[in-house]
């Protein structure tokens, strides 16, 4: 979440800005695109770790 995110929001910008040949996409996408990233990493590792995983597994004594 953290580590792939900036890293992945400056590509995609660089890349735009390659097409485009405008060097003000690179900081407008990272503005856009590293909060998206983030939320939805924080939102994936939140439900990973509070969702209870049912084996079907019964211990009896």
């Amino acid at each position: 979440m953290v580590a792939i995110s900036p890293f992945l929001s400056f590509t995609i910008g660089l890349t735009y800005a390659f097409i485009f040949e405008d060097g003000w996409a690179i900081p407008s996408a990272i503005l856009i695109l590293f909060p998206i990233g983030f939320i939805t990493g924080l939102i994936m590792l939140l439900v990973g770790v509070f969702k209870k995983k049912e084996t079907g597994l019964f211990l009896s004594d």
